[in-house]
């Protein structure tokens, strides 16, 4: 029986790594990334991965390992886990034996999950536990059905393939050195966004360079840092941004800078490395959003500003009322078009999708 088993672990194991592997696309051409850059985490960022998961219902694997022994308490996690993202079913997925994580029945809620959430912390942690067992790779086999891997700070940059800041604990210094951005022994990351190097924290901790470095000396790699409470959302070849500003070193100098800024609202083309350009005449910047449910629907009201895309326009201080759902925070930026006196057409992506779709708005 012991070798039955461990002959149909093997097998997942490598049906997974190949899917993964031969996908199509540069990210996940089912499935989806939530990369977060740590801090709070917004309502958007959590109401994107629920709706990508399946919604409330959906299985949820927590895994918190990264965090030090001290931190982690499982059911306390659990408990605020469930009720942070308004969820029913999670399950924490803890251990720092690798033998273990290499076991079926440690793997088997992964089997199962419908979305895995990878708390912050040290990501060196991620790496003694995880790199190579079979839980990296039945998180890759739920990115292969369609399922979605999110995670913020430690839990984003696992997810790139070049993994920066890992330097280990030692005695001296159980959290090891995160001003370290690249650690012999601690430069692979789990993968699920090939040929990138994610880092995090940006914005609070004033590391918008700290990519240069390691693009230098690695150019095939795309650097992605996300500012706290920002987060991308990829899928495929592509990915948008929510919540705030992401920095992309592409090795290339923009302006004299080896490297430029997308804003809440863009998104990016993993295949041509660049940013995707709007085309849209209005853009409307949100500065404050309330969403409420109505018996047509969600309606979003709130301030905003309106701008043409023309650089020597004015822009427009409105009140406006909105029939979807649109978040405030990072001054999300919506593509907009004139549709009569006082009324607009928006480009939104509705929780669950990548792809654009025109809601009306009025002002």
């Amino acid at each position: 029986m012991y070798h039955i088993a461990l002959l149909a672990l093997l097998s997942l194991f490598i049906v997974a790594n190949t899917e993964h592997e031969n996908s199509a696309t540069i990210g996940p051409e089912k499935g989806w990334l939530v990369i977060q850059g740590g801090g709070q985490l917004t309502n958007e960022v959590k109401d994107r991965f629920v709706a990508l998961a399946g919604g409330p219902n959906a299985d949820i694997v927590l895994i918190p390992t990264a965090e030090a022994d001290s931190q982690i308490d499982v059911e306390r996690m659990r408990i605020a886990f469930t009720k942070g993202f308004g969820v029913h079913s999670v399950t924490v997925l803890h251990t720092r034996d690798r033998a273990r994580a290499n076991s079926a029945g440690f793997v088997e809620p992964l089997r199962h999950a419908n979305g895995v959430w990878i708390d912050g912390g040290r990501q060196w942690r991620l790496v003694d536990a995880y790199l190579g067992t079979a839980v990296e790779t039945q998180i890759k086999a739920l990115l292969a059905r369609g399922g979605v891997v999110g995670g913020g700070s430690a839990g984003a940059t696992i997810q790139g393939s070049f993994l920066v800041r890992g330097a280990p604990g030692t005695r001296m210094n159980p959290d090891g050195d995160n001003r370290i951005m690249m650690a012999p022994g601690y430069t692979t990351g789990f993968g699920f966004l090939p040929d990138s190097a994610i880092d995090q924290h940006v914005d609070a901790r004033e590391r918008e360079g700290d990519l240069h470095p390691v693009i230098s000396k690695h150019p095939t790699l795309l650097g992605i840092g996300i500012d706290q409470s920002a987060a991308i959302v990829v899928h495929g070849d592509s990915f948008f941004v929510v919540g705030g500003q992401v920095v992309i070193h592409d090795g290339r100098y923009h302006d004299g800078t080896p490297y430029y800024f997308l804003s809440s609202g863009q998104a990016f083309d993993l295949a041509r490395r660049a940013a995707i350009k709007e085309d849209s005449p209005l853009v409307l910047v949100l500065t404050a959003a309330s969403r409420s449910m109505t018996t047509a629907g969600i309606i979003t009201k709130g301030t905003a500003l309106l701008q043409s895309r023309r650089p020597d326009d004015q822009a427009r201080q409105i009140n406006y009322e909105c029939a979807t759902s649109l978040y405030s925070i990072g001054k999300t930026a919506y593509a907009a078009r004139p549709e009569g006196p006082n009324r607009i057409q928006i480009q939104v992506r509705d929780l669950d999708t990548d792809k654009l779709r025109e809601y009306p708005c009025t002002y």
